[in-house]
């Protein structure tokens, strides 16, 4: 699994080392139009924190592309450990980030019984 960055205007950079990929996102300035880390498996990515203009104030917004993403479709519990520890590395405030892994638990079981329907 790796972390990507993404500032509008400089691009995307990818790393490996959850700290690293944190520390980098949390000293890009936020007065930029997006700005976001995000995790990358394979072929699939996907952003997870939002900071800068698109924050709409906030000091961070979750991501909710997450809830569609090929990531957390086939790999739904490891996501959650993932983003976790993501939201932790980047400072997101607890009572935000539990509502959010709480969310997508609930989405993994749906998932789960849809499955066993098939």
């Amino acid at each position: 699994m790796k972390y990507h960055i993404y500032q509008y205007g400089p691009g995307c950079k990818w790393m490996d080392n959850l700290q690293e990929a944190a520390e980098y996102f949390k000293q890009l300035s936020d007065d930029g139009r997006y700005t976001a880390i995000g995790i990358t498996e394979g072929a699939y990515a996907v952003d997870v924190v939002i900071k800068g203009q698109y924050a709409k104030g906030q000091d961070f917004l979750i991501s909710q592309d997450i809830r569609q993403s090929k990531l957390f479709e086939e790999k739904p519990e490891k996501m959650i450990g993932a983003l976790s520890n993501l939201y932790e590395a980047v400072g997101v405030k607890a009572e935000i980030s539990q509502k959010m892994i709480e969310d997508l638990k609930d989405l993994a079981n749906e998932l789960d019984h849809e499955l066993d329907e098939i």
